[in-house]
């Protein structure tokens, strides 16, 4: 059967979709929750870890920013990735917890995934991916989050 929308469709709009239903099916996905709550998974009040030998918690979130091209279209679509964890920033000498979000996801139109530092992100430099890294890193990561968090939404 023809559809009658095919003047509509785009060959790679089925492989889009399906490259951003593969990030948010993902249980780490996690579009509300907050970088507090994120860190609120692994360290409890005290500063203490709440898992042992677990010391870490990811998520994933899309981003408001559409990355463009250099005749500003638009590249695809953008996801954060965040990971709390406890490890030495710079030059410290002391490990503290905090959010690493230096890596983001890019879904570009043709549904190819590529992982890209934040800064370069931010300065809408898509040239250089991550080679040393795999999304595969990310995806079915072990989940901290619980499952109703992910469909928490708030109609104010």
């Amino acid at each position: 059967m023809r559809s009658k929308f095919h003047i509509f469709q785009c060959p790679w709009l089925k492989n889009f979709i399906s490259a951003c239903n593969k990030i948010e099916s993902d249980p780490n996905y996690q579009p509300y929750i907050t970088d507090r709550e994120l860190l609120l998974l692994v360290v409890d009040e005290n500063g203490d870890a709440r898992h042992t030998p677990r010391r870490s918690a990811l998520a994933i979130q899309p981003m408001d920013s559409i990355p463009l091209a250099a005749d500003k279209s638009s590249l695809g679509a953008l996801y954060q990735i965040k990971i709390a964890k406890k490890d030495c920033i710079d030059d410290s000498d002391y490990p503290v917890w905090y959010i690493d979000n230096s890596a983001v996801i890019l879904i570009n139109k043709k549904g190819e995934i590529s992982l890209h530092t934040s800064e370069n992100a931010k300065s809408g430099n898509f040239t250089s991916p991550l080679s040393h890294l795999s999304i595969e890193k990310f995806l079915n990561s072990p989940c901290l989050h619980y499952p109703e968090e992910k469909n928490n939404v708030y109609n104010f």
